[in-house]
């Protein structure tokens, strides 16, 4: 009987635990999302301070990635193959960097969380927040993409 009883707490601890990792594994990836971008956005200054103009794609072409423009002034490599989720999107003097789409609900929580104080903007599908969204402080709330303005 007592044999039973420790096995029961021992389930108990288990699957209280395996709760709590869950929650923490989406906030670590969304931590590293956000930490992603703001590496993506200095370089992108970096890019624009050496060549009088930003890097990145707009929404009308279909290379959005530009890893290859970038490699100098980051830390780490990133793939330059089409799979990649981080893209450089500008749209006239607006330039953004991006990452999608977001598949994991957890990892979306934990960005709604972090969206004001890392100033986080999101969109449903991969186009660039519209311009009335920034000035409104619409922050992420839940969306497929989550960007970082880079300048306006």
């Amino acid at each position: 009987m007592e044999l039973l009883i420790v096995m029961v707490i021992i389930g108990i601890l288990a699957g209280s635990l395996m709760l709590t990792m869950g929650g923490g594994k989406g906030k670590a990836e969304a931590t590293r999302i956000v930490s992603d971008l703001r590496n993506l956005k200095a370089a992108a200054t970096m890019y624009y301070i050496d060549n009088s103009e930003w890097p990145g794609g707009n929404n009308t072409t279909s290379n959005y990635w530009i890893a290859n423009s970038l490699d100098k002034y980051l830390d780490r490599d990133y793939p330059d193959d089409t799979s990649i989720n981080y893209y450089v999107v500008k749209g006239g003097s607006t330039v953004f960097v991006g990452y999608g789409p977001i598949t994991d609900n957890a990892v979306r929580e934990s960005l709604k969380a972090m969206a004001a104080e890392a100033a986080l903007y999101g969109s449903s599908g991969f186009t660039q927040p519209e311009s009335n969204d920034i000035t409104t402080a619409t922050y992420y709330d839940d969306e497929d993409y989550v960007w970082m303005l880079v300048t306006r």
